[in-house]
């Protein structure tokens, strides 16, 4: 993320790695892939996206009534978790966003709405993107990770 104010001659850049909407409910179970509990311990700055948990909060609520106690108090355990850390849609992320759906579309190419504004803040942050579902972000061309792999 950029840092400095207004006048400010220098801007740090830093790079985290964004986990996709795919790898957080692994995190929810009681056995979590061995290989994804290795990879999350060595990561210092991993972040999410609003579009990740909004799509937990949709799946929570079409959840059976018997599941829906626990998988709310998994979410917000893992809002909590990465709140420091929550990427937010900003009118800059959202520009990125139209600026790869017109390149998306000039190559014949298409992203569902939400792996496209995942893929555009990762695009405009310059994170890298942590999914298992790599060739839904293919088409975007963001630096991408598996950790499972």
């Amino acid at each position: 993320m950029a840092t400095g104010g207004a006048g400010s001659s220098s801007i740090a850049i830093q790079v985290n790695v964004l986990l996709d909407t795919d790898l957080l409910p692994l995190l929810e179970r009681k056995r979590t892939p061995t290989k994804l509990a290795a990879w999350i311990a060595e990561q210092n700055d991993v972040v999410v996206s609003v579009i990740s948990l909004a799509e937990l909060e949709f799946g929570l609520q079409q959840a059976p009534v018997a599941h829906r106690p626990a998988l709310a108090n998994w979410l917000a355990e893992t809002r909590r978790r990465f709140a420091p850390g929550t990427e937010e849609l900003t009118e800059s992320i959202m520009v990125r966003w139209k600026e790869l759906l017109a390149d998306l579309k000039k190559r014949k190419r298409t992203m569902t709405c939400e792996d496209s504004l995942i893929a555009a803040t990762v695009l405009f942050r310059g994170h890298s993107l942590a999914t298992h579902n790599k060739r839904h972000f293919e088409p975007a061309g963001v630096d991408l990770i598996d950790p499972l792999a």
